[in-house]
Parts: structure tokens; sequence; C-alpha cells
């Protein structure tokens, strides 16, 4: 299950709309993000922003509320909640999983460790499948939910 449970959510949702950066017309955390900006030469590039909270500078996502509170993983960027990975635990699933979807073929070991990873990030036991094109749809379907963390494939 690729979903937080039904009461954490509602926690989550909580936490957020109570928050002094929650946009309530957009239902986001700042201002909402929907893509990147473009400058006179059309470059695009991200727009990052950033404020102040409790003495440090974070970023807010930008991402519409409702829907980012329902991922298991996903974490708010003030540190009011957290999902069920922490930062490194996510970072070194997403690496794994762009390392298998590279390796262009799945062994049992990679496979059990997919769902071992899984089932951490759901918070849920996760049926098992062995057939190649399901566990990569599945591998797809996590690593679009965590494009937002960043990772350096050079380390």
């Amino acid at each position: 299950m690729l979903f937080a449970k039904s009461n954490e959510y509602k926690r989550r949702l909580e936490i957020c709309r109570t928050c002094k950066f929650f946009e309530a017309s957009t239902q986001s955390c700042g201002q909402l993000i929907v893509g990147g900006e473009v400058d006179a030469e059309g470059n695009v590039f991200e727009t990052k922003y950033e404020v102040l909270f409790r003495r440090k500078s974070i970023q807010l996502c930008g991402c519409v509320m409702p829907i980012k509170a329902k991922l298991a993983f996903a974490s708010c960027p003030a540190s009011k909640w957290e999902g069920v990975l922490s930062l490194e635990e996510q970072i070194e699933f997403k690496r794994f999983l762009l390392d298998m979807k590279a390796q262009g073929r799945l062994e049992q070991k990679d496979m059990l460790r997919f769902y071992s990873f899984k089932d951490k990030a759901t918070g849920a036991f996760n049926e098992r499948s062995t057939c190649p094109p399901c566990v990569k749809k599945d591998i797809n379907t996590f690593l679009e939910s965590m494009k937002d963390v960043d990772v350096d494939l050079n380390n």
C-alpha cells in the first residue's frame, strides 16, 4: 500500500491546514508549484520558495497537500510530520530503484529487497509478485512518486 492510513492522513492534513505557510485557496504548502519557470532566453528553472521557520531557512514544497499527505513516505518540509521512511532511507530506496531500472533485468534478490523497502515505505506487508513486468511497473510508480527526493548518483 502506497498510501498513509486514514487516521495518519487526517492528522497530517490537519497539521497542514493549521500551518502559517498553508495556502487555503490552492490547498498547497506555500505557493502552488505547477512546474519550472522560463526566463527571457527560454531557459527553464525551478522556483525555490524559502522561508524562515524556527530560526532556519526551509524550502516550501508547493505541493497540493491533500495529495501529498496521502503518500506514506512523504514528509513535511518544516518537519511537522514525517514519512514512514527517513530522508536517508528514501535516498537509499530511490538509488536502489534507479539502479534496478538501469539494469534492465530483475534478479530474485533484487525483487526481495524491493519488497522489503516497499513494505517499510508503505507501513504494510505488500503482496509479492514474481512477474518482472509487474515489479517494473511498481518500480516506475515508486520512482514517479519519489521525484522530489534528490539523489546524487555519483556517491
